[in-house]
């Protein structure tokens, strides 16, 4: 008796995108992620590693493609589907983060600045 589909036994397309796209096909909300271990499982295919599939993710993401995670207890990647789930994962991966490297960027900036003078932060044009 063979195994029913699941996004663990896909035959899995030969393109690495297209196949982080099928398999995220059957995560498609933050209350059902696919761990981060399971997706490089099911990817094991492609002899790629766990750093690697981050980083194509990332680029997934940058050329437009909605993948969103989480952490905690219910970790893992899925696709984002509403404008809400858009929201909650722009404000709680990228938007929390931005804040606190700029206030890591004005503290260091404010103390270098009283440390050297104003002129020595700026950045110099040619």
């Amino acid at each position: 008796m063979s195994e029913p589909r699941t996004a663990y036994n896909l035959d899995l397309p030969p393109d690495l995108n297209l196949a982080i796209m099928t398999i995220l096909s059957f995560h498609t909300s933050s209350s059902n992620p696919i761990p981060r271990l399971q997706l490089c499982s099911a990817l094991k295919d492609f002899k790629i590693s766990d750093r690697h599939i981050r980083d194509r993710i990332k680029q997934l993401r940058r050329s437009g493609h909605l993948i969103g995670s989480s952490s905690g207890d219910k970790c893992g990647y899925y696709l984002i589907t509403t404008a809400e789930d858009l929201k909650e994962f722009l404000a709680r991966e990228y938007l929390a983060k931005i804040n606190d490297m700029r206030q890591t960027v004005e503290a260091m900036t404010k103390s270098a600045s009283q440390r050297w003078g104003p002129e020595s932060i700026q950045p110099k044009l040619l």
